[in-house]
């Protein structure tokens, strides 16, 4: 985004253990072709059951692969493991379980064997593109809320027996959609491409009557040529258009040159907004990581081993004050306050250590 804007170079980061995670669950989805519509955010799979095309769209969350993908199907179809109002496959047992260890490429490729083994009924009621490339386009007819139609990569045949048909837009989109000055301009040049030549006999039925050396004669005199090609209607409106495209192109061009300077500020919001998504992204990764290292580090059973560690120390210590005491190293009174600390401390440890263990034992790992 900031070589776009003529920015400066981009900052060098450290990928983070969540993003060197994200990139192998990504990577996976190679084992099944999936296709990039936008980076780390929607890859799509398309395959094709009998003369029907179906395409698997795989959304990525901010939190992927800490949250599972939403993956949805298009057409709208009905199956058991598609949810009929969203589309989005929801029985998939390995796709409910997906955590951060989990194989989205295998993830994908259960759904798609499931979907080739028992395939999904399309709605009669949606048009849907068939292999045969003969009449329905997508999108006509399309219930809001759905996936749109399928990104058509430039490396994959899809349509072997030809493209598929161009949809025919909306017949009030003309009429409720105001045209800009560039959208004119764009219609007077089509209007240039479809300018015909005249006919000439019915333009010039004086020629008709001319013999041959009277024509050579025509043809040589430039200025007589001039004077009746001037005449033509067609070439007087050809000239009248192109002096009126030429003076909108002017127009256009300053008014482009005067939103300049709103183009420009606007262009600096960009790049600072992006410059603060950065910074937040930045923070947000961190955050991860503390987490997922509390996480960690505060784990039932990682608090269990070192409870255990601490009543080993603690009963070590008061062995050691008896060795002293039987030493003659200390006198009594000393000898007594601190077994008794020790002893005291040891039996706390071992009643949370026990504590603890029953918690883990009857409700499992909190984590």
């Amino acid at each position: 985004m900031h070589k776009l804007f003529g920015g400066g170079k981009a900052k060098v980061q450290t990928a983070t253990n969540l993003q060197i995670q994200k990139t192998k669950q990504i990577e996976s989805l190679r084992k099944v072709s999936a296709i990039e519509i936008l980076r780390d955010v929607e890859y799509r799979v398309v395959w094709r059951v009998g003369s029907a095309n179906f395409t698997l769209i795989i959304g990525l969350t901010s939190q992927f692969p800490q949250e599972k993908p939403v993956v949805s199907i298009f057409p709208p179809v009905t199956h058991p493991w598609v949810d009929p109002q969203t589309l989005r496959v929801t029985g998939c047992p390995a796709l409910n379980n997906f955590s951060m260890h989990s194989d989205l490429g295998q993830v994908i490729q259960t759904i798609l064997e499931e979907f080739k083994k028992n395939p999904p009924t399309i709605i009669s009621s949606y048009p849907v593109q068939q292999g045969s490339g003969t009449s329905s386009s997508y999108g006509v007819g399309a219930t809001p809320g759905y996936p749109p139609p399928p990104y058509i990569h430039p490396g994959i045949d899809l349509f072997p027996s030809g493209p598929p048909p161009v949809p025919p837009r909306h017949p009030t989109a003309s009429a409720t959609t105001p045209q800009s000055d560039s959208d004119k301009v764009v219609q007077d040049l089509d209007g240039f491409r479809d300018f015909a030549m005249p006919n000439i006999i019915k333009a010039f039925p004086q020629l008709k009557d001319k013999k041959l050396f009277e024509l050579q004669e025509l043809m040589e005199n430039d200025e007589q040529l001039l004077e009746m090609l001037q005449g033509l209607p067609e070439l007087i409106n050809f000239a009248e258009k192109r002096e009126e495209l030429s003076e909108r192109c002017v127009l256009l061009a300053r008014t482009n040159l005067s939103d300049k300077p709103k183009i420009e500020e606007i262009k600096n919001e960009i790049i600072e907004k992006m410059a603060e998504l950065d910074g937040m992204k930045q923070a947000f990764e961190a955050s991860c990581e503390q987490h997922l290292a509390l996480s960690e580090q505060f784990r039932p059973s990682n608090i269990q081993t070192n409870l255990k560690v601490a009543i080993l120390q603690a009963e070590e210590e008061s062995e050691n004050i008896v060795d002293d005491f039987l030493n003659r190293k200390m006198d009594v009174e000393d000898f007594t306050q601190k077994f008794i600390e020790k002893r005291k401390l040891c039996h706390i440890r071992k009643a949370k250590e026990e504590k603890l263990s029953h918690i883990i034992l009857s409700q499992g790992d909190l984590f």
